[in-house]
Parts: C-alpha cells; sequence; structure tokens
C-alpha cells in the first residue's frame, strides 16, 4: 500500500505526538528503585569460570588431549541443592576458592536453626560438600575436608529457609 504525499504513516504520526506531549520528569523513587533492583540482579547474576574435572588418572582429558571442566555456576548450585535439603540449615553463600581452574577450596556461610549442635553440623555439612564435589568433578587427590570452610553467619528459630 503506497502512502499518499502529505499523509503521515503511524510512526509519523506517533513520533509527532510524543513530541507535543510534555516531557515528564523521572517518576519520583525511579533512581532509587532501579539502583535497588539493578544491585539485586547483579547479586543473582555470578560470573562463571570453568572447573578442572579429574578421572581416576588425573584431569580428565579426551583423545586430542583437551580436558574438561564445569561450570562454577553448576558446581555452585549443585552445592546449595544439596546444603538446602535440610530442614536445619540453609547456605547464605558458597564461595569457590580456584587456581588454573583447578578447585582449592570452598567457603560456605550457614543460617542454622537455633538449637542445632554447629560443631556436628559442620561436620556433616564439610562431607557432604566433598561428596558432591567428588560425584561432580571426580577425586582430586589434593581436595579434602580440610579444604571446606563452614561458618555461621546467622541462627535463626524454625526452618531458616522461612526466614
Amino acid at each position: 500500500m503506497a502512502v499518499e504525499p502529505g499523509t503521515p504513516d503511524a510512526l509519523a504520526r506517533a513520533i509527532e505526538q510524543a513530541r507535543r506531549e510534555a516531557f515528564d520528569a523521572t517518576p519520583q523513587g525511579w533512581v532509587e528503585l532501579s539502583d535497588t533492583i539493578m544491585t539485586r540482579v547483579r547479586g543473582l547474576v555470578r560470573p562463571a569460570e570453568p572447573v578442572l574435572v579429574f578421572g581416576p588418572d588425573g584431569p580428565e582429558q579426551d583423545d586430542r588431549g583437551s580436558r574438561t571442566y564445569v561450570s562454577s555456576r553448576v558446581v555452585v548450585d549443585a552445592l546449595r541443592r544439596v546444603l538446602q535439603a535440610h530442614p536445619t540449615h540453609t547456605p547464605e553463600r558458597i564461595d569457590l576458592a580456584l587456581e588454573d581452574g583447578r578447585l582449592r577450596g570452598v567457603e560456605v556461610a550457614l543460617v542454622a536453626t537455633y538449637g542445632v549442635e554447629l560443631r556436628p553440623l559442620a561436620e556433616q555439612v564439610r562431607a557432604e560438600v566433598l561428596d558432591t564435589l567428588r560425584e561432580l568433578l571426580g577425586v582430586d587427590p589434593e581436595l579434602d575436608a580440610a579444604a571446606i570452610a563452614v561458618d555461621f553467619v546467622d541462627v535463626v528459630p524454625g526452618d531458616p529457609l522461612d526466614a
């Protein structure tokens, strides 16, 4: 369909209408709200790093010598799922210590339920983390339970997932 000269098309009419309307300033509180939203988004999106996978004979390699890696996001998500399975504790933060793609340690910040014995819980969490890492990444002879730090950052009444 041809546009007749002198008859504005829909886009031209919309532009003309927008120019006629008064420009409203940024709505009150929008800047603060925008900053809050972006801070939360940045907190959710973690940068990913490759984590080396181990086989029975050392680092996993294919026929060409290429090593196998798993995303650090996958590792952290697997650990989070395991640690959220109990009503007595939940992770607030899980940090991986990597050196040239090799996992050297894990720091877990936990929120626990009031009344739970923390030392045995820390040992249980270390064992669960190590088992999960070995299932996902294979057995790294240089990574053991001593490389897993468990810190309790809060104690709450009831299920920490509800807090």
